[in-house]
């Protein structure tokens, strides 16, 4: 896979993985400002958080692979790892942990996007097929 789509995924995964941790951040808040219920979604989306985040590290190798930034792969494993001990610690009812962990990882979400989201895409290739449709015959005299 060349760097463009891969880093395109990671563009995807990353930016849908900062709105999902901005949701779960509202439903933590709800439910300490006394709406118990969304403890019940906030650990159901704190599952999906995860997959995304182990999607994010499979596209973070494929960028790395196509020689983009090193940075990525790193600090989306990280994340990742961090991500399931945050499940941890909210299994377990470790409150404080668990909230001072999740704003260190909303903050490296936001680092994270923010150096997937300025690394410049490179130029589309065209494909042969659309290479030979624009070259012209020269016409004849």
């Amino acid at each position: 896979m060349s760097l463009r789509p891969s880093l395109l995924s990671m563009r995807i995964t990353v930016a849908f993985q900062s709105m999902l941790v901005l949701v779960q951040v509202a439903l933590a808040g709800g439910f300490l400002g006394g709406h118990f219920d969304m403890l019940a979604i906030h650990g159901s989306l704190a599952v999906v958080i995860v997959v995304v985040a182990l999607l994010m590290t499979v596209a973070a190798f494929f960028v790395r692979r196509s020689g983009g930034p090193k940075s990525v792969l790193p600090a989306s494993a990280v994340v990742l790892l961090a991500l399931v001990g945050q499940v941890m610690l909210g299994v377990t009812r470790s409150v404080t942990p668990h909230v001072l962990l999740g704003v260190v990882l909303v903050s490296a979400i936001a680092l994270l996007s923010q150096r997937v989201m300025t690394t410049p895409l490179p130029a589309k290739i065209p494909s042969a097929s659309s290479r030979s449709e624009d070259v012209q015959p020269e016409p004849v005299k």
